[in-house]
């Protein structure tokens, strides 16, 4: 019993040992997408003075664009878009003035180091003051 014992935990550690070295790295394997955001995706706040958005890899210059899509798209804010200057991953806009309370969708595009233009949104909500 104690060598079949023994012999299970030899073969355990074989297996992890294995697994890890041919196991793929997944930063190679990792596409351009939203990593977070700020209001985040469905959240409930006051009006924010900023939308940001955090990537997985720094988009190529210039190939980031943040939209503020009022409800049902009565009205589209387009602002120039900024680079965090400490985070290369972290792109903004600043929001001038107070957003009325309401439904608002977050529209945006970048592009990945692999040439893929990728596009997403997601909403949130601004809450009566």
């Amino acid at each position: 019993m104690k060598k079949l014992l023994g012999t299970s935990i030899a073969a355990i550690a074989l297996i992890a040992t294995l697994s890890a070295a041919v196991a793929p790295d997944r930063s190679v394997r990792l596409h351009f997408a939203l990593s977070k955001s700020s209001p985040e995706a469905g959240a409930t706040v006051t009006s924010p003075s900023e939308i940001r958005l955090w990537f997985t890899q720094e988009p190529q210059e210039g190939t980031t664009q943040i939209r503020l899509i009022e409800a049902e798209e009565i009205g589209v804010h387009v602002m120039d878009v900024a680079q965090d200057a400490d985070d290369p991953t972290s792109f903004y806009i600043e929001l001038h003035g107070t957003l009325p309370a309401g439904t608002y969708t977050v529209s945006w595009r970048g592009m990945g180091d692999d040439g893929h233009v990728v596009r997403d949104s997601f909403e949130f909500t601004v809450s009566a003051q």
